[in-house]
């Protein structure tokens, strides 16, 4: 390779690096934030798919806004969700169950709006058939490889012809 090369590959990696550090979780949130200003932040990484700063936004609302019941469930769902898009199923998994658990035992019950129920709900199912359609396919591909490894071969019940 070339000198020139190189250095055209090292400054490009370099400016990769700082333009990726650019859009990194914020280190503080504007203590003037209103509650309205948090989510409006929050849904605009959403939709830039920054979901680390997202999360972020919601972790810090959560702490600033606590006793805001209504808006707290909405932040912790919104946080399972995210977690669900970015496939972190053991985490959205536990706090779907946790945003069920209290509309089934918070005193605050009556306050949360019932589609974060229902969603969490959702996600649950839709974690499962992940989960399912996971193991499903993994089984199915240890099963061809025996089946070629011992020279047979597998025939699917919808494959075989009538």
């Amino acid at each position: 390779m070339s000198r020139r090369l190189i250095k055209v590959i090292i400054k490009a990696a370099l400016l990769a690096l700082l333009l990726s550090s650019c859009a990194s979780v914020p280190d503080r949130v504007n203590p003037q934030w209103t509650k309205e200003i948090f989510f409006k932040n929050a849904q605009e990484a959403m939709d830039e798919y920054r979901y680390n700063t997202a999360l972020y936004y919601y972790e810090v609302f959560l702490v600033r806004f606590h006793e805001d019941q209504t808006r707290s469930i909405a932040a912790e769902y919104e946080r399972a969700f995210i977690n669900y898009k970015i496939e972190n199923y053991k985490e959205a998994t536990a706090q779907y169950n946790e945003i069920l658990r209290k509309y089934n035992e918070s005193p605050y019950a009556m306050l949360y709006p019932p589609r974060f129920e229902q969603l969490s709900e959702i996600g649950l199912k839709n974690i499962e058939k992940k989960d399912f359609l996971g193991n499903s396919l993994f089984w199915r591909v240890k099963e061809k490889q025996w089946a070629e490894e011992h020279d047979e071969s597998l025939v699917d019940l919808g494959d075989s012809e009538s």
